[in-house]
């Protein structure tokens, strides 16, 4: 599964079914959620059945595993107890995390590693990352979200859907993520976003340009600066030529 058209829809039914088995901590209950097609961390195995009834449930219950989840959710130091419960690497745990915690938690999984290397930076391992690597990352998903615009990299896309306006900044970059790992589908390309951001950096704009562009921004509020102006008109410019 890489990035889809009803992806918004999807993890809202998937935040729901995380409530639920929350508030009701069954078996039943937290298979639905990893049964879910929205559930990425799961799509690899071959019977949810069999992880859910011989992996995570084999030794603990369904209570001992939402109750782990909810103090992770109350205090991010108990973040490491999640990851010790049977069944649960990076990727499930913080996909969960994140769904009920999106603004604490970015999701650790094979598309984050693949979109944030190709912005640039130093990724944590998915299998064997500690505890403090996972928070240098959630700090590095945050800057890249500011530095690159992640959320306008989404909204203007001409395949992908729109952020909602409520979907918090690690939730964006998650979908600029998701995006750019399906690039036969859409019109993102994270590698080529930071070469042209980085090469643009070095651009010798002469001053008559320069101050163009300052009074178009000022009397434009789409724009936030003079880089917001230019990094928008540069992905417009390799949108149309898609």
């Amino acid at each position: 599964m890489a990035y889809y058209p009803d992806r918004n829809d999807d993890i809202a039914e998937k935040r729901k079914l995380a409530k639920n088995f929350l508030d009701n901590p069954t078996r039943d209950a937290f298979a639905e959620l990893v049964a879910h097609d929205g559930f990425w961390a799961t799509e690899p195995r071959r019977s949810i059945d069999y992880y859910v009834d011989d992996i995570v449930f084999d030794k603990q219950s369904p209570e001992e595993v939402a109750s782990t989840v909810e103090r992770a959710l109350e205090d991010s130091d108990a973040l490491e107890d999640v990851l010790e419960l049977d069944g649960f690497g990076w990727a499930t745990a913080t996909e969960l995390l994140h769904v009920l915690a999106p603004d604490t938690y970015a999701i650790l999984n094979k598309r984050a590693v693949a979109g944030m290397e190709a912005l640039g930076y130093d990724v944590p391992n998915r299998q064997t990352a500690s505890i403090e690597e996972y928070w240098d990352f959630v700090d590095d998903v945050l800057e890249a979200y500011e530095e690159y615009d992640l959320r306008a990299v989404i909204n203007e896309s001409e395949s992908a859907p729109d952020v909602p306006d409520d979907a918090t900044d690690l939730e964006a970059a998650d979908a600029a993520f998701n995006a750019d790992y399906d690039e036969e589908a859409y019109d993102i390309d994270l590698e080529d976003l930071r070469e042209v951001q980085t090469s643009g950096k070095q651009l010798d704009v002469p001053e008559e340009l320069w101050e163009r562009i300052r009074e178009k921004v000022v009397s434009d509020p789409t724009y936030r600066d003079v880089e917001d102006f230019l990094y928008s008109a540069v992905r417009n410019e390799l949108n149309r030529d898609r």
